[in-house]
């Protein structure tokens, strides 16, 4: 008999949990993370760093989206991002080029990025309703938004 064949879990979002949705717990949890200890980090630069990104990966009417699922400041670390403001700011790239953006806008190994961005990914991932995770994850290159829905 043939052994049954897992689903595929990439393609359905993880379930939002009950987090705070107020900005001192959601920065207390990318605290939390050794490498933000290790490299010195804050957290409001590290969220700000990957929100700076990620608001260029997305079409203007997701990053508001994603903003307002963001209650009690959260969503304003995403509003704050002027640097890569433009007319045109969704532009697809892969999860490495994504990681190398941060790692250049924190000033820090690629390897301590990828760190960084799956603590935000997972303390945002978990503030949002499942179908905001989708909506985000879709506008993604695969890798990018497998990376966005998928616990870390």
């Amino acid at each position: 008999m043939a052994t049954p064949v897992p689903p595929d879990t990439h393609a359905v979002p993880v379930k939002e949990r009950d987090e705070s949705l107020e900005l001192q717990p959601f920065l207390d949890e990318i605290q939390g993370d050794a490498v933000m200890h290790s490299q010195g980090l804050e957290a409001r630069e590290a969220a700000s760093a990957v929100f700076c990104s990620l608001a260029r990966r997305l079409s203007d009417g997701e990053d508001v989206k994603l903003y307002r699922a963001l209650p009690g400041g959260i969503g304003a670390i995403l509003g704050a991002c002027s640097v890569h403001r433009g007319p045109s700011r969704a532009k697809r790239i892969g999860r490495d080029e994504f990681i190398t953006d941060v790692a250049d806008h924190l000033n820090i190994k690629p390897d301590q990025a990828f760190r960084v961005v799956t603590a935000v990914f997972t303390a945002v991932r978990d503030r949002i309703p499942e179908e905001e995770v989708a909506a985000v994850a879709s506008q993604l290159p695969a890798d990018l938004g497998d990376l966005f829905r998928r616990p870390v």
